[in-house]
């Protein structure tokens, strides 16, 4: 199993909540909680690993990977 690092911070001018996923070069921001800056954290990776099928090569062998998007232990 592999993690990958989110950080979030508090914008003291607008009074909301950022969060980044370097690794995955993702940004987001603009909650009013730190708990709703991690819900959309998790939304944001899990649609940037979905990928589009348009971009698939049909021609390419290939395997699906299970990958679930929850806070570590």
């Amino acid at each position: 199993m592999s993690g990958v690092r989110v950080e979030f911070f508090l914008d003291d001018e607008a009074g909301t909540w950022g969060f980044r996923v370097p690794a995955l070069h993702i940004i987001g921001g603009g909650d009013r909680t730190r708990q709703d800056a991690e819900q959309h954290c998790m939304e944001a990776i899990s649609f940037a690993l979905e990928g589009d099928p348009d971009e698939y090569d049909p021609a390419a062998e290939a395997i699906t990977l299970e990958v679930s998007v929850v806070p570590a232990a």
